[in-house]
């Protein structure tokens, strides 16, 4: 009795110990943070892994019906593919588990990380608005998971753990193609686009420094795609809109990385994978055959020409979807997301890439990297 008795005791202080942030005493049933590492992503529906199915939004924003996810998953899961999105590819090569929605009611450990993106969210807090979670309320998702963790590990070992993991930021998709929905002409010149983008890398990068602020260090983003050449950018057949939405996308990942790039100056330790995933995009549209696609202009599921009209797995108006025979054929899932083809090969490049296309850092140096030792 009296050696039971001790172990009880024993037990108690351990689980007191640690929740206080004392390194020495391991939280049972919970590796040290201090060797490990987490993955959270903040973004859009090129990484969303479900968190809309959780919101009261429309079907526009929704992907939790068949035919999407079949490629890889028994049952839709919300991600706007055919099977699994960039995120998947690469907590897979991280050894890392696939990485939960935070509003998927079964995750309240983080304990791999957290997945906050939102298919139709922006870094703007008008784009989308009531029927997407933006940047902003992704950031207070955040901030309620570091304070469970914190009450779990303590804030040491908390931050600890954040400064060891992964963050993935995928925004301005949406900011820029929402505005066309009012007008093409709000971004008729340079001087235009630039303010414009401005604003979205100015939310992005105050989101940036409050995870600084938590201990994150490593950060991993991706670029705006080549959104003129999305199957529904070919459906509006309007030269004004190709033109200008291209030239959008170019500023914003020029402008972008030049921020970035002054953040890293700025606070000490800032480690991060810039991958250009739109000159990987493009590269498959310009050369599909040597990337294994045969048809890049037209998406997979959908209707009207190119089946750029954006219904995929649901009747919309008095246009039924059609879905294509051979998914491997095609670069496009629906009108605007990639197949999971398409985004394997782009998170094999963001992953092991060289410089041309993610820089300075790859993602596997990137989670490779070890923030308290200083080294790879």
């Amino acid at each position: 009795m009296g050696s039971f008795f001790f172990f009880f005791v024993f037990i108690l202080l351990g689980i007191a110990a640690a929740e206080s942030g004392f390194p020495g005493i391991q939280l049972p049933g919970i590796p040290s943070s201090e060797n490990r590492s987490g993955f959270f992503i903040f973004g859009d529906s090129y990484v969303d892994a479900g968190n809309n199915n959780y919101i009261n939004t429309t079907g526009d924003f929704l992907a939790n019906y068949p035919p999407y996810g079949e490629t890889f998953f028994p049952t839709p899961t919300g991600r706007f593919s055919d099977g699994r999105i960039i995120p998947d590819f690469l907590a897979e090569y991280a050894n890392l588990p696939l990485i939960q929605p935070y509003l998927d009611p079964t995750n309240n450990l983080y304990l791999n990380g957290v997945n906050f993106a939102s298919g139709g969210g922006g870094a703007l807090a008008g784009s989308h608005k009531g029927q997407a979670i933006g940047l902003q309320t992704q950031m207070k998702f955040f901030k309620r998971v570091k304070n469970s963790l914190t009450k779990r590990l303590g804030n040491a070992r908390t931050q600890s753990f954040f400064s060891n993991s992964v963050f993935l930021f995928n925004f301005g998709g949406n900011d820029y193609l929402n505005p066309f929905d009012i007008s093409y002409d709000i971004f008729k010149t340079l001087d235009a686009q630039e303010q414009f983008a401005d604003m979205v890398i100015g939310n992005i990068t105050i989101a940036l420094k409050e995870v600084y602020k938590c201990g994150g260090r490593k950060f991993g983003f991706m670029t705006v795609p080549p959104l003129g050449y999305t199957p529904s950018s070919r459906l509006k057949k309007n030269a004004q809109f190709f033109d200008e939405s291209s030239s959008l996308a170019r500023v914003h990942n020029k402008l972008f990385l030049m921020a970035i790039q002054r953040l890293a100056t700025q606070l000490d330790g800032f480690k991060y994978a810039f991958a250009d995933t739109h000159t990987l995009l493009l590269q498959r549209i310009l050369n599909p055959t040597k990337y294994g696609f045969k048809i890049v202009d037209t998406a997979c599921c959908g209707s009207d020409e190119f089946r750029g009209f954006f219904n995929c797995g649901r009747k919309k108006g008095a246009l039924p979807y059609t879905l294509c025979e051979n998914v491997q054929d095609y670069m496009f899932f629906d009108s605007y997301h990639p197949t999971e083809k398409t985004f394997e090969q782009l998170a094999k490049e963001m992953w092991s890439g060289d410089a041309d296309i993610v820089k300075p850092y790859n993602f596997k140096q990137l989670f490779q990297y070890d923030p308290f030792l200083g080294s790879q």
